[in-house]
């Protein structure tokens, strides 16, 4: 059965790891995210991953050793010994945020670091987590459970709605 998996890789490698594993026929992504960059003389859109040093492979774990002679790639991700799987769905995330870009600039609703909320609009509809990370009022982090990482997101925080916690 094939499964998203996390790799380490060089980091600033990301995208020539995932071009040398789609010509050994595995599929493989690392989420880019562009970035409008001010030098002194010119302004330009440059693209970075998202997710610095890691690609994902969607592999059956026999074709591990594959992947791993790829130049580049250190180790799978494991918790507890055990291969990290990444779900469908957390893919399927990344993509969204990658396409959309969701760069928005809104009135913010009263959310504080630590608050429980649930997006309750668009793509991400019912994904749940925790405020980590509030910068200008307008950005959070979403947090990918199965690989246990964040990563910092645009997004309006209109379609956030507080969760109440009852102990």
């Amino acid at each position: 059965m094939l499964n998203w998996y996390a790799v380490y890789v060089n980091v600033k490698h990301e995208k020539k790891v995932v071009q040398k594993l789609q010509e050994q026929h595995i599929e493989a992504y690392t989420p880019i995210s562009r970035k409008l960059q001010q030098w002194s003389d010119r302004k330009k859109w440059v693209e970075f991953p998202m997710l610095s040093g890691y690609v994902f492979v969607k592999i059956n774990l026999s074709e591990k050793e594959k992947v791993l002679n790829c130049p580049g790639i250190f180790a799978f991700i494991k918790f507890d010994g055990v291969e990290a799987k990444i779900r469908d769905t957390e893919i399927a995330i990344l993509k969204s945020i990658e396409m959309n870009g969701y760069d928005v600039n809104q009135e913010a609703v009263d959310l504080k670091i630590l608050d429980e909320v649930e997006i309750t609009e668009g793509p991400f509809k019912g994904l749940k987590g925790t405020i980590v990370h509030l910068k200008n009022m307008d950005y959070v982090q979403i947090q990918l459970e199965s690989l246990r990482q964040s990563i910092t997101v645009k997004l309006p925080q209109q379609i956030l709605k507080k969760r109440i916690i009852l102990n």
